[in-house]
């Protein structure tokens, strides 16, 4: 399942318009935790060509919503930014991180990258290993 997290007051409806024209099976949530964060989720199982132009217009949506901030004035109170984090029992949380440092992240690695180091953060913190780093083995 792809997940992409919209913390704009549209809630990523001209995403959703998209992805549905696609043909795609749309989920849309609300995280309990984060009400001005919402969810949209698709399917896994979609060509790498149309995975690309997702993420293109993912980005879209995002770089319009954050101008029309700017343009409205109200930036600093919206904007912000972080990664889902998904625990060992299966719930998600949606870790906030200051917009310029994930900028930054991002400008060095990819979103998949992002994503799989943060599942190795949560992976040590729940199950904490204290074997010395050069005995352990790449899982």
């Amino acid at each position: 399942m792809y997940e992409f997290t919209f913390l704009t007051p549209d809630r990523g409806a001209g995403f959703v318009k998209r992805l549905e024209a696609e043909g795609l099976s749309v989920s849309v949530s609300r995280d309990p935790m984060a009400e001005e964060a919402t969810t949209i989720s698709i399917p896994d199982d979609i060509s790498d060509e149309l995975v690309d132009r997702i993420e293109g217009w993912y980005e879209e949506e995002t770089q319009a919503a954050e101008a029309e901030l700017f343009r409205d004035g109200r930036a600093e109170a919206a904007i912000s930014a972080g990664v889902w984090v998904t625990l060992a029992d299966g719930r998600s949380s949606f870790a906030p991180i200051e917009p310029s440092i994930m900028s930054r992240m991002l400008s060095v690695l990819s979103p998949d990258e992002v994503g799989e180091f943060v599942d190795r953060v949560a992976k040590a913190v729940e199950c904490p290993d204290d074997t010395p780093a050069c005995a352990r083995r790449e899982d």
